[in-house]
């Protein structure tokens, strides 16, 4: 009995196979002879007590076997094993069903077949060329050929009658397609160049010989096949050989099934998919509105490429749940999908409690409702939220609230954590020689960046300079020592940061002024900010006075990065703000440093930063009176005092990653 796919996709339930309704035997098969030819080969003679049935076949390589199948036919023989062992034919097997009678040849090594039909008998030939013949010969009317919607070629052949079993062969990228016993009038005997159709067959030679007309495609490149017939018209489709390989591509699984051979006229569809399911073990449920008949001649290709294409060609799609392949036209197959989800949202609404543990519920809901309606939630599902407690409140069908579940067990993780330590450290004096950044530590170079944002790259351990084994060697001037710049570099070893630092305030050439530490999580902007907010009064409109104020501080902003390979990219933003000695209509000048940057480093390392630097220099002049002007004895009674103060702003930069196990503390 034949379930309708409504019935199907409603009720859920699978069935074994396709199963096709009984019809009423118009004959029945009542001898089987065999008979050894002279070139080796064998035939098998089948008689009946009425009109022989158009028989359809496939052959099969692993194991090697021909399959005929006699339709509307039942069996009267007395065995249903016959034993041959001659002309490679080792036995014949017969079975029978309510709608047909099958024939199993099981062969000693794969061969071809034929099969004639004659009066009430039939004749198959095993081990000759393959094709089907009876009945006048039929000729060709027309060529036309079209290029394909997925850009592959189409031939039409159209012939004064039906019943054509065409023979594929390709070798290379040559494609020859043979009619046997059919005619080609002298006028279409011409050479058909196709190529500016732009598809893979470049031209179509046709040629007429004894045994029938062979139709050549020379194909620009290796090509996949497909031949069926409609009455009386014969179509060769022909599509790009990496036609598999690109669908693989867009998410469509690669054809692996295992390879068939089928050779069918005239045969209805329901019975191929039948053929098919038999063959696969795979379970095949086709709807009522699968009708028509297909010839097609497929050699060693997969079953589900058979498949594919098969359906193809007569507009059909199909889906698949575990074992069972549905099939119905593609309208009809969208619409019952429709139906099914309608009645899916109608099943009964259920409420669900969801305690949010590391996310913000509020962000979730966002997720669930979705852009434009689209969302996990259904059209009747609604979530509401509870910032107290941090729970969203679901409300959907069963099927709904476990998708639900799913989603939020993989986003409600813990986000991994990074330290930010920054030490802020003021260098004096001579410190500028000993606190600058011997670029030769990590063999690697720095970026300076002047006021104006310019950057360029410096070598920071010129010929000369004092090599440092590890940690910090200072090298504060800049190589212009006019201006205020940024120069950054990397460090590694934290503890001989600290003993460096340490010495240098002890010798009173570095004072550090600040070492903050923050924690931020993963890709979230870590504020350090350190410095004083200016007083001034504003005028208003009315004429009031009021208090305004202005910052001038030094402010880091950082945003780390996780990598998967345990690095950290950190966006930094660094701003020294000072107050200047002018001002305009009593609100105070800041003078504004700057520097936006992006820098990749290892876990642990430290980026410095350094080059806002000030310096005042004093010139004292000492005299007596009238005595210290006098010329050549006058510096005698003078002499000149000349000092001048260096003081450079150095930024170091920490970033640690937080193991999970610290973050939980």
């Amino acid at each position: 009995m034949m379930r309708t796919l409504r019935d199907w996709l409603i009720g859920g339930f699978f069935l074994a196979g396709l199963v096709v309704c009984a019809h009423v035997q118009a004959a029945a098969l009542t001898s089987l002879e065999f008979v050894q030819r002279g070139d080796g080969g064998i035939n098998a003679l089948l008689a009946f007590d009425g009109p022989a049935p158009q028989p359809n076949g496939y052959r099969n390589a692993s194991p090697p076997r021909v399959v005929l199948d006699l339709p509307e036919t039942s069996s009267r023989l007395e065995r249903q094993r016959f034993e041959v062992g001659q002309g490679g034919l080792q036995e014949v097997r017969v079975a029978e069903t309510p709608a047909r009678t099958r024939l199993v040849f099981d062969l000693e090594e794969p061969q071809s077949y034929s099969v004639q039909r004659q009066g009430q008998r039939l004749r198959v030939r095993l081990g000759g060329e393959a094709g089907m013949q009876g009945g006048a010969a039929p000729r060709i009317r027309d060529f036309d050929f079209r290029r394909g919607e997925s850009g592959g070629g189409r031939l039409v052949v159209t012939l004064n009658q039906g019943g054509v079993t065409p023979q594929t062969n390709t070798e290379g990228d040559t494609l020859t397609v043979t009619l046997p016993g059919v005619r080609l009038p002298e006028e279409l005997n011409n050479i058909l160049d196709v190529s500016d159709f732009d598809t893979p067959v470049s031209r179509i030679v046709p040629d007429e010989t004894e045994k029938g007309v062979t139709l050549t495609f020379d194909n620009r490149e290796d090509v996949q096949h497909l031949v069926t017939q409609r009455g009386d018209k014969l179509i060769v489709e022909v599509q790009p050989g990496d036609e598999q390989a690109s669908t693989s591509v867009n998410g469509v699984p690669q054809y692996d099934g295992k390879p068939i051979s089928l050779n069918f006229q005239n045969i209805k569809v329901r019975e191929v998919l039948s053929v098919l399911s038999n063959f696969s073990g795979v379970n095949i449920v086709a709807s009522d509105s699968v009708t028509g008949s297909v010839t097609l001649n497929l050699d060693q290709v997969p079953w589900d490429q058979a498949l594919a294409l098969i359906l193809k060609s007569h507009g059909l799609a199909s889906r698949r749940q575990g074992n069972v392949i549905m099939v119905a036209p593609a309208a009809e197959l969208a619409q019952m999908e429709q139906q099914t989800q309608e009645s899916l949202e109608q099943a009964p609404l259920e409420t669900e409690y969801v305690k949010v543990r590391y996310a913000k519920a509020a962000n979730l809901a966002e997720m669930l409702r979705g852009s434009e309606g689209v969302g996990l939630l259904s059209k009747r599902g609604r979530v509401v939220v509870d910032e107290r407690t941090n729970t969203l409140l679901l409300r959907d069908t069963p099927e709904q609230l476990a998708s639900i579940r799913n989603m939020l067990a993989k986003l409600d993780v813990p986000v991994r954590q990074v330290q930010i330590e920054a030490r802020i450290v003021i260098a004096r004096d001579t410190a500028s020689q000993e606190l600058g950044i011997n670029w030769g530590v990590s063999q690697r170079e720095g970026v300076s960046f002047n006021e104006n944002g310019v950057g360029s790259v410096v070598d920071r351990n010129p010929s000369g300079a004092n090599q440092a084994s590890a940690g910090l060697s200072v090298d504060l001037g800049d190589s212009d020592g006019s201006g205020s710049t940024f120069s950054f570099g990397y460090l590694s070893g934290d503890v001989l940061l600290d003993l460096e630092l340490r010495a240098l305030e002890s010798e009173g050439k570095s004072q550090t002024i600040s070492q903050p530490k923050v924690i931020t999580a993963n890709q979230k902007t870590a504020i350090i900010k350190q410095g004083q907010e200016i007083p001034y009064q504003e005028s208003t409109s009315s004429g009031a006075t009021n208090v305004e104020f202005k910052e001038a501080v030094l402010e880091l902003n950082v945003t780390p990065q996780i990598t998967p390979d345990g690095s950290i990219v950190m966006d930094l933003k660094i701003n020294n703000d000072t107050v200047a000695d002018n001002s305009f209509a009593g609100a105070p000048a800041i003078d504004t440093n700057s520097i936006e940057t992006q820098v990749l480093v290892d876990d642990g390392e430290t980026v410095v930063l350094g080059g806002i630097l000030t310096s005042e220099q004093l010139r004292n002049l000492y005299k007596t009176p009238v005595l210290g002007d006098l010329p050549f004895i006058g510096s005698l009674f003078r002499y000149t005092q000349e000092s001048s103060e260096k003081v450079e702003l150095l930024i170091f930069i920490t970033p640690k990653i937080i193991g999970d196990e610290q973050a939980n503390r």
